[in-house]
């Protein structure tokens, strides 16, 4: 299934142009040749093999060590095979200049606004820093922003997120992300004054480890939320998850909304 999606956005990324019948047509007629191809060497080395193992086995005057050579054979060639398939794989995804931002390529896009949004938050918060030069950094920070298609994720770190999600959480629901990180009175307030013009929500949620004291922030999408009010969510949360690094429970920190307010 996992395969199939990926297959399906892969090929979609090749047709910039529509032609996405043109493009299926043409990889099934690649995919028909390198199948007819791959199973003429496979019956090839299969006959290879299988002499060898005869070869050794019917000839008397061969040792043990002589009779599992063709074993060995067997699983050196089957090793490389393999080692050479994920390696092939590895680099022909690693060629792709997609066009779209997942959480790991949004993260590597705007690594650079997020930390210096993040620090320019923290000093307006701690009364070092006016909005006036806050503007002016974001002006230049949003120069070093990258197109989509320059951007490069790591496969380990793209691997680890799949199994660690991390502190962001995107698309909580709604009774998870704010009654949980509020007294359920205040929610309805909360939401009709804090994001009442936005299609999203960002509340900070206490940490429910006894042995790890990390927050997490939770993002809740309304109805008719676009993929532009996902992305600036995830921009949002990600400056606010920056802000809880560099004012860690600190006795001067400010209180969770104000936090996310800024």
């Amino acid at each position: 299934m996992a395969a199939g999606a990926t297959k399906g956005a892969i090929t979609q990324h090749f047709a910039i142009k529509g032609n996405m019948a043109d493009l299926n047509a043409k990889e099934g007629t690649q995919e028909t040749l390198v199948s007819l191809t791959g199973m003429i060497l496979g019956i090839v080395l299969a006959k290879y093999l299988h002499r060898l193992e005869k070869s050794f086995t019917h000839d008397e005057n061969k040792n043990y060590s002589d009779v599992n050579t063709a074993t060995i054979v067997t699983w050196t060639v089957f090793i490389i095979l393999t080692l050479l398939h994920l390696w092939a794989n590895y680099v022909g995804v690693k060629i792709l200049r997609l066009r779209t931002l997942n959480t790991e390529r949004a993260t590597v896009a705007l690594q650079p606004v997020i930390d210096g949004c993040a620090a320019d938050c923290c000093a307006i918060l701690r009364g070092k820093q006016d909005w006036n030069g806050m503007k002016l950094s974001q002006e230049s920070l949003l120069k070093t922003i990258p197109e989509p298609s320059g951007v490069c994720e790591s496969l380990w770190a793209s691997t680890i997120g799949l199994f660690c999600p991390g502190t962001v959480l995107l698309g909580v629901p709604l009774s998870k992300g704010v009654h949980e990180s509020m007294p359920r009175n205040d929610a309805l307030h909360y939401l009709n004054t804090q994001f009442i013009d936005e299609r999203y929500t960002v509340t900070i949620l206490p940490s429910s480890s006894w042995w790890k004291k990390t927050e997490k922030v939770a993002i809740m999408l309304r109805v008719g939320a676009s993929n532009e009010d996902e992305l600036i969510s995830f921009v949002h949360a990600k400056i606010v998850e920056r802000c809880t690094k560099i004012l860690p429970g600190s006795t001067d920190r400010p209180t969770n909304r104000k936090l996310i307010s800024v």
